[in-house]
C-alpha cells in the first residue's frame, strides 16, 4: 500500500506538470474543443486531460513499478491507444480506423499478456459460463464497449472523471481486500491520482483558472484500463471479485450507454450518432445545475459500486447479483423514458428540503 501511495505522489506531480506544459503548445496542435449546437462552452478549450493523466500514469509507472505480469504491454498498447485519441481530437479520424485500432490492441493486450476473461461467472445459477477460445473475443468487446461508455458520459464538468474515480475507487477497495493484487491495486491508485489535475482544471478548482476537457485520448485509456483492470481482478481462480461485480463498478456508464443506445434503434436511427439525450443532458433540461446534475449522477453510481462490493464482502450469489443489476438497469431505462415527471418531482423535494 505504500509503494502505491508513493506511485500515486509521483503521477499527481507528473500529471500536474504535464497539464502546465500542454497548454501551450495544445492550440498550435489543434487539440482544442470548439462549441458547437451540442456543445455549449464557451471558445477554444485544450483536448489535454487524458493526456495528461496518462503521462502521469507513466512517469510514475516506470520510475517505481515492474512492467512484468503483463503490465508492460499494457503501458505500451494504452500508449498507442492515447496517441490515437489525440490524433483523433486533433483531426477527427474516421470511427471505422478508430474500432480497428481498438480491436488490434486489444487482441495484442490480449493475446500477448496471455491475461483475459476466462469465465463469465454463474449468472443465470446454472454454473459458471466458460468463454474458452470466445475468452479473447469478449476481452476486446469489453474494451470497445468501455471505450465508448466512457467517452458517452463524458458531457459535463467533472462527469467523466467522477464516473472514472467512483470506478477506481470500488476496484482499489476489492483489490485491497484481496491477497496477490498489490499492482492491480498500485494501477488503480496511479491512475486516480493521476486523473486529479484533471479533474481540478476541468471544474475551475483552485489554483486552476483554465478550463481542460478530456478528450478522446482520455476516453480511449480510461476505457482500456478500466477493463484491464476488470480482466486482471476477475480470473476464474482466486480473483479479486467475481465477474459479475463488474458490472456493478461501471453501473452507470454502462446502464447510459445501452439505454440510449436502445432509445436510438427504436427511433431508427444509429446506435453510435451522437446527441443530447444523455442522463446529464436530461437533467440539465429538467433544471439542474451542472455542479447538481454532477452530484445527482455521482451518487447513483457510488450507490451502484456501494452494491458491487457489499455483493462481494458478503458472497450473494452470482444469479441473484445479476438479476438484481437487471432490474436497476429496466427500472433505470424506464425512469429514462419518464424522466421528465420524476426529475421535476425530485426538483421540487430538493428546493424545499434546501428552503428547511
Amino acid at each position: 500500500m505504500q509503494t502505491a501511495s508513493f506511485t500515486g505522489l509521483i503521477a499527481v506531480v507528473s500529471a500536474f506538470v504535464a497539464l502546465l506544459v500542454l497548454q501551450p503548445v495544445a492550440r498550435r496542435f489543434r487539440l482544442v474543443d470548439m462549441p458547437n449546437h451540442r456543445k455549449a462552452h464557451k471558445g477554444a478549450v485544450p483536448l489535454i486531460g487524458g493526456l495528461s493523466a496518462f503521462a502521469g500514469l507513466l512517469v510514475a509507472w516506470l520510475i517505481s513499478m515492474p512492467l512484468t505480469e503483463g503490465f508492460g504491454i499494457y503501458l505500451f498498447c494504452a500508449l498507442m491507444l492515447v496517441i490515437l485519441g489525440a490524433i483523433d481530437d486533433a483531426r477527427d479520424i474516421p470511427a471505422k480506423y478508430r474500432l480497428w485500432a481498438q480491436v488490434l490492441l486489444g487482441a495484442l493486450l490480449s493475446y500477448g499478456s496471455g491475461i483475459y476473461l476466462t469465465t463469465l461467472g454463474n449468472l443465470f445459477g446454472l454454473g459458471n459460463i466458460e468463454l474458452a477460445w470466445l475468452g479473447p473475443v469478449v476481452t476486446i468487446a469489453a474494451v470497445i464497449g468501455a471505450t465508448n461508455a466512457y467517452n458517452m458520459v463524458d458531457g459535463i464538468d467533472g462527469l467523466a472523471g467522477s464516473m472514472t474515480l467512483v470506478t477506481l475507487g470500488a476496484l482499489g477497495l476489492l483489490f485491497a481486500l484481496s491477497d496477490g493484487f498489490q499492482l492491480e491495486l498500485a494501477l488503480a491508485i496511479t491512475i486516480g491520482a493521476a486523473l486529479l489535475p484533471y479533474l481540478g482544471a476541468n471544474l475551475q478548482l483552485r489554483p486552476f483558472r483554465r478550463k481542460i476537457f478530456m478528450g478522446d485520448a482520455g476516453s480511449m485509456f480510461i476505457g482500456f484500463s478500466v477493463v484491464w483492470l476488470l480482466v486482471n481482478g476477475a480470473q476464474a481462480e482466486n480473483g479479486a471479485f467475481r465477474p459479475v461485480a463488474a458490472l456493478w463498478v461501471c453501473a452507470l456508464p454502462l446502464m447510459d450507454m445501452v439505454a440510449i443506445m436502445i432509445r436510438r434503434a427504436r427511433k431508427g436511427q444509429s446506435v453510435m450518432m451522437p446527441d443530447r439525450d444523455h442522463l446529464h443532458h436530461i437533467c440539465l433540461r429538467a433544471g439542474f445545475s451542472d455542479r447538481q446534475a454532477l452530484l445527482l449522477i455521482t451518487m447513483f453510481a457510488v450507490a451502484c459500486a456501494l452494491v458491487g462490493i457489499a455483493g462481494e464482502l458478503f458472497r450473494i450469489p452470482e444469479w441473484l447479483m445479476f438479476t438484481l443489476f437487471m432490474v436497476v438497469f429496466f427500472a433505470y431505462n424506464w425512469a429514462i423514458s419518464h424522466v421528465w415527471r420524476l426529475l421535476v418531482l425530485f426538483r421540487k423535494n430538493y428546493e424545499t428540503a434546501k428552503q428547511k
